[in-house]
């Protein structure tokens, strides 16, 4: 009997749970790549000659206006670094940067409050 009720307890509360729900939808919106750092979204945007870098936290847009940071593009034994400048609203940009397919570039970030977070893609 005791087992019985454990059962239906456990029961009961897997049917009580809601459905998990996740953080954003996982896609890129900008068409570059995306990538998640602690429930944080960042989406690599290659251009001609530099980078955007789009940050959001749980589908909202994170302002950049006070953060600082720099890609490295590691392209073959060739490594070469750009400074991300605030880009008005949730974008970061690298001007004057080359980065082609099978190129993997490391995002390192510094927000207001001196906290870093890396972000790596391979660009494919």
């Amino acid at each position: 009997m005791k087992k019985l009720l454990i059962t239906l307890a456990l029961a009961a509360t897997t049917l009580a749970c809601g459905p998990v729900i996740a953080h954003g939808d996982g896609k890129p919106q900008y068409g570059g790549t995306l990538q998640m750092v602690d429930d944080m979204s960042f989406e690599l945007v290659v251009r001609a000659d530099s980078a955007e870098l789009y940050l959001g936290d749980h589908g909202e847009k994170v302002p950049t206006a006070n953060m600082t940071g720099k890609l490295t593009v590691l392209s073959g034994t060739t490594k070469s670094e750009a400074k991300l400048e605030p880009a008005g609203g949730h974008k970061l940009e690298a001007k004057a940067v080359k980065i082609a397919k099978g190129d993997k570039v490391i995002a390192l970030l510094t927000s207001a409050d001196k906290k870093t977070t890396s972000v790596r893609f391979v660009i494919k």
